[in-house]
């Protein structure tokens, strides 16, 4: 991987690093203002950060973050919660100032439930010599 490439990569690398933080900001200064997001637990294109932070602020308590933050998900009912995100198998291709990125992620949760596969596409525009997303696709698979 040349290191244009490495350098989307690790910004990818970043943005899942900034949600198992539970820091959304971390995360956001990531992304394009505009960017668009097919989220793999969302039915509905998400347009810009102001739907992200409403779709952030749709999910349940215990459900938009790494395990042991935010929200009780219950007297007594555990909510699954992220543990971990394991990124792999990444194919870069960038075109001046545009990267597409292709990988891997398995989402490991608590409480049991079993770990998911997603085939992750993303968009990178370059601007003032910064990578930021400008759209992201996030495909469940049935099996690894």
């Amino acid at each position: 991987m040349d290191e244009t490439a490495q350098r989307v990569w690790d910004r990818m690398r970043q943005v899942y690093a900034g949600f198992l933080a539970g820091d959304p900001a971390a995360v956001d200064r990531l992304l394009d203002r505009d960017v668009t997001l097919w989220d793999s637990e969302e039915p509905q294109l998400v347009r810009g950060l102001g739907e992200l932070a409403e779709l952030r602020g749709r999910r349940p308590a215990g459900d938009d973050g790494p395990a042991g933050e935010a929200g009780s998900g219950g007297a007594n009912l555990e909510v699954p919660r992220v543990v971990d995100l394991q990124a792999s198998d990444p194919v870069v291709d960038v075109w001046g100032d545009t990267a597409l990125l292709r990988h891997r992620l398995r989402v490991v949760f608590s409480g049991g439930r079993p770990d998911q596969w997603i085939r992750n596409t993303s968009v990178w525009r370059r601007v003032d010599g910064e990578w930021f997303a400008v759209h992201n696709h996030e495909d469940v698979l049935a099996a690894p």
